[in-house]
């Protein structure tokens, strides 16, 4: 049995898609196939039921999922103990953080929680990552917390009950436009016309992309939605709006500076074209370092005045 087998039973858990978690594992969908199969001819036991789609896990998937997660956690730990790529420092933590939360929200947070009473000396390691890799560092142990967007419209990859999580932020994910003269948007969404627009959209992988998507065909935009430039990363969404390219949907709290300065203004005549999201931590579920714990009952009771609520 190779520990690879076991990383590519994780990711397919999580993704409910052969081709997908090939692809995350960079084999091709055969050989992702035959590694499975030689996973479960290990065990003795069929791990995936392959008569439904989504991909879903049998009875005996479900039973050895957390095993297999547990297996790989340590190990890819240990391993970076002897490597020396980890050094258990009793005042540090690591932080996984989706890119824009990273650049504009953690700041605050972590300012606060340093001044926060009690929490005395305090070392963030912050990594910033798409939000799969950041779920994927939590499950493996490579990171203490999690900070990222959630919203109920969309599930979080977050929800199994091998995490904990706390609400520590609130934002509004708002179309946008570059001005004309006059301070009109650039390109406007109207809801009593069916005037197309230009979309500057996130990457269909991104939780931003699967939830203004969604969002899209909910409020019958996509139709009139004209795709003209891809990114996962807000900050190049925002640069292209800048520019005068599209419309984007862009976190409030990424973009207050550039309302103020009226670089970007909002193009919808129709409140409901906003997207509320909650700003969220998240932790592996048992017991952690004496530093995680102490941070963790800290953050759950600061004020969320600190951060930026739209």
């Amino acid at each position: 049995m190779e520990i690879g087998w076991l990383e590519d039973f994780v990711s397919l858990a999580s993704t409910g898609n052969f081709s997908r978690s090939a692809e995350e594992r960079n084999i091709s969908q055969s050989a992702f196939s035959r590694r499975i199969r030689a996973l479960e001819h290990w065990l003795g036991a069929d791990l995936i039921d392959r008569s439904r789609f989504p991909t879903t896990l049998t009875p005996a998937g479900h039973s050895f999922y957390q095993t297999a997660i547990d297996v790989v956690r340590i190990l890819q730990r240990e391993r970076a103990e002897f490597r020396g790529l980890v050094k258990r420092d009793a005042r540090t933590i690591r932080i996984c953080a989706t890119h824009t939360l990273a650049i504009h929200f953690s700041p605050n947070w972590i300012a606060a929680l340093r001044h926060a009473e009690g929490m005395g000396e305090l070392n963030v390691k912050m990594i910033a990552a798409d939000l799969h890799d950041c779920g994927q560092a939590l499950m493996e142990g490579a990171c203490d917390l999690v900070l990222a967007y959630t919203a109920n419209a969309l599930p979080s990859m977050f929800g199994m009950s091998r995490f904990e999580a706390a609400h520590i932020g609130d934002d509004m994910v708002i179309p946008v436009s570059a001005p004309v003269t006059g301070g009109a948007a650039r390109h406007t969404i109207d809801a009593t016309t069916n005037e197309s627009f230009p979309l500057l959209a996130y990457s269909s992988n991104s939780y931003l992309g699967r939830l203004v998507g969604t969002a899209l065909e909910n409020w019958d935009l996509s139709r009139r939605a004209r795709p003209s430039y891809e990114s996962s990363l807000v900050e190049a969404l925002k640069g292209m709006a800048i520019a005068g390219e599209g419309v984007a949907w862009l976190p409030r709290s990424a973009i207050l500076s550039e309302l103020s300065a009226a670089q970007l203004v909002p193009c919808a005549r129709h409140a409901d074209y906003e997207l509320a999201v909650e700003i969220r931590i998240y932790r592996r579920a048992e017991r952690e370092r004496s530093i995680v714990e102490h941070v963790w009952n800290t953050v759950t009771k600061l004020p969320r005045d600190y951060a930026i609520n739209a």
